[in-house]
């Protein structure tokens, strides 16, 4: 208690924020495309979050503030962390930026681990659905989503301004505070932000598990984020500081335990306007993460602790029309890391990882038809103690056409074929983790796992409707999974056994292993205004998503979403008052993974209202309620490994305001 007032006093005392709004020129470019192209130049489907509607979705993690969009999923380990799951891909098969370079934390390296992004601190999320290999990484075939919070600022503001936001969630009694603030004079212009949230263990409905709650899934999380920039004609250059504390617990199976993690992170971003005539952009990255948390048994004892020193820079120039090449760019990307895992429960050793990369992406038209091709080369180096250098050189290359049929109605086809390189966990693990209650054990012969992605979309834009419809088949080489192998490690004679005699001294044995697999779905969207007055209108969408999983040879990838459908009802009244109904239905994930048990399906109903308001001269208030899971379901997740023991949460109720000046 404390340490959040000392928090709320340090920030009570800055003043001026630079609100979301007044930077909407950015909304109809998408930032995280190498050409900052709007929604319709892109094959890419993309989802865009920002303004009051990323505020209405914003939650305690990543996955969660995004689990309503298109094609994506949450797999939850209990209410703290939640990674994004996109088409039934998750970990390190989804890059989670910040800023568009790596967040540079080991949230890949197993379930349990929070990602160290923040969304209550977000101005925008973007969220690239498919192959995105090309633009930051190998291997990214779900896609990737880049948290953009402005920390290092880019523009020039026009006055001092200030942003508020107190939330309360009933399902938890959690409490969550942030402020923002962002000011300029003459050339220079600066960012500071921060919040604090605690919470307690989350209630389900009873039946599901007999206590109401999930025992352990309180938590406790704050940060703070300085950052200046020197902005001119020719350019701009910054940095920022960001410290991240939070102490969460992971729901009980037969062990209690809790993840206190720290983060200290450097960023550096510079851009050149115009250097050469040739030449529109040349822009630079650097980011440094000293990332550090201990998994403390009985929620006191330190059972394991896990260190990671990161750095990433990026470099890239966006060139001018050259030759038959209309628009273009090239760039570098380099990442190296220094992981520990020290303790009785370290399953994986001492490893040194470096990447390197390079990239270029060019755009040609052709009428109406714009075409895009793609390369990126990486090399990747791993040093682990006790193991031979283990080296990779994924190639991932792609090839798009999209065609304008008219202004208001487009299709576009794309192939990629992308690479990836195993990771040090599905190397090299070998070990007990408790948070996750398995045995892990990795391959040191895994070989590079290489993707064929084929996709068609089609969108339309008028007034009276608009839709978006995106049909996916991927076929996996060497797909690399964790598999529940039916096999026990005994924990008292520390012997592998294929049954076991007295379940809580057994853990699953989980093995990395490849084999070929294939992914095909569809995403699809229709919305149409039901009703419209003169100054209010009523809208329905209709939505439906599926992905599906399958080994070869029969079988199925673990931990795969269901298929989802429903609609949506949303009102806009007079500028202020906005209100939304959803209704979701998700059918039962009978096509379970090896030794992993199905789940049943549910009816998901949320609904939010939100009244915005002047309450002084220049002075915002937004006020917003939602309600969550109104109809009480018993919620199972099919992508988290503690669906059996931890289930979604069940009604609740999230109030906020959010001020600014």
């Amino acid at each position: 208690m404390i340490r959040r007032q000392v928090f709320l006093l340090f920030f009570s005392s800055v003043s001026g924020y630079l609100m979301a709004d007044e930077i909407q020129e950015l909304e109809p470019v998408i930032i995280s495309a190498p050409l900052h192209k709007k929604a319709a130049e892109t094959v890419h489907p993309v989802n865009i979050l920002v303004g009051d509607n990323l505020a209405l979705k914003q939650a305690t993690t990543i996955g969660e503030t995004l689990k309503q969009e298109l094609g994506i999923h949450s797999m939850s380990f209990g209410s703290s962390v939640g990674q994004p799951v996109i088409r039934g891909q998750v970990g390190n098969r989804v890059l989670v930026l910040q800023n568009g370079l790596g967040s540079l934390d080991v949230s890949g390296l197993s379930p349990d681990h929070a990602n160290s992004s923040e969304a209550l601190l977000a101005e925008r999320i973007e969220v690239l659905r498919g192959p995105a290999s090309l633009l930051y990484g190998s291997g990214a075939i779900g896609g990737i989503v880049n948290v953009i919070d402005n920390r290092i600022p880019l523009y020039q503001p026009e006055s001092l301004s200030t942003t508020f936001e107190q939330r309360y969630n009933s399902v938890s009694n959690q409490w969550s505070s942030a402020l923002k603030h962002e000011g300029g004079l003459n050339k220079v212009a600066w960012h500071v932000d921060g919040f604090f949230r605690e919470s307690g263990n989350y209630d389900v409905p009873t039946e599901s598990n007999g206590l109401g709650y999930v025992a352990n899934t309180d938590a406790q999380s704050w940060t703070g984020t300085i950052g200046a920039s020197w902005i001119d004609d020719w350019g701009m250059i910054g940095f920022s500081y960001n410290h991240l504390e939070n102490n969460y617990g992971v729901p009980p199976v037969d062990e209690l335990v809790r993840i206190d993690m720290q983060q200290n992170r450097y960023d550096v971003k510079a851009e050149l306007y115009e250097p050469f005539a040739w030449v529109e952009t040349i822009k630079l990255r650097f980011a440094y993460n000293d990332y550090q948390h201990v998994e403390l048994e009985d929620g006191i004892t330190v059972g394991t602790q896990f260190d990671n020193q990161g750095i990433e820079t990026r470099a890239e120039l966006v060139h001018k029309a050259l030759g038959f090449i209309d628009h273009g760019v090239f760039g570098f990307q380099a990442q190296s890391k220094e992981i520990e895992a020290i303790g009785e429960e370290a399953f994986i050793p001492p490893s040194s990882v470096q990447n390197y990369a390079g990239f270029i992406v060019e755009d040609m038209h052709a009428g109406s038809v714009t075409y895009e091709l793609g390369l990126r080369v990486e090399h990747q180096q791993i040093d682990a103690e006790g193991f031979a250098r283990k080296q990779h050189t994924p190639v991932s290359a792609s090839l798009s056409a999209l065609w304008h049929a008219t202004d208001k109605l487009l299709m576009s086809l794309a192939f990629t074929h992308a690479q990836r390189a195993p990771d040090v966990q599905e190397l090299f693990s070998d070990g007990v983790h408790f948070a996750t209650q398995s045995y892990e054990r990795g391959d040191e012969n895994l070989a590079l796992e290489t993707s064929y992605n084929l996709e068609f979309s089609f969108k339309t834009d008028f007034d009276w409707v608009s839709t978006e419809l995106n049909v996916f088949h991927n076929w996996s080489n060497n797909y690399i999974i964790q598999q529940n192998t039916g096999d026990w490690f005994d924990m008292d004679s520390e012997t592998f056994v294929s049954t076991c005699a007295v379940i809580q001294e057994c853990l699953p044995v989980y093995q990395a292993m490849q084999q070929d697999a294939r992914f095909y779905g569809f995403e699809a969207q229709v919305a149409f205004p039901v009703w419209q007055g003169e100054d209010n209108q009523l809208a329905l969408t209709l939505f439906s998503d599926f992905v599906r999983g399958e080994l070869s040879g029969g079988g199925n990838v673990p931990r795969m979403p269901p298929l989802r459908y429903g609609f949506q009802l949303d009102y806009h009244g007079y500028d202020a008052f906005a209100a939304g109904l959803r209704l979701t239905r998700a059918e039962a994930q009978t096509y379970a993974g090896e030794n992993e048990s199905k789940t049943s399906g549910y009816l998901l109903l949320d609904m939010n209202i939100n009244y915005s308001v002047l309450i002084a001269d220049k002075v915002k208030a937004l006020f917003f309620v939602k309600a969550n899971n109104l109809l009480n379901e018993t919620i199972r997740n099919s992508t988290s490994f503690l669906k059996e023991v931890a289930p979604e949460p069940g009604r609740g109720a999230e109030l906020g305001i959010r001020v600014s000046f």
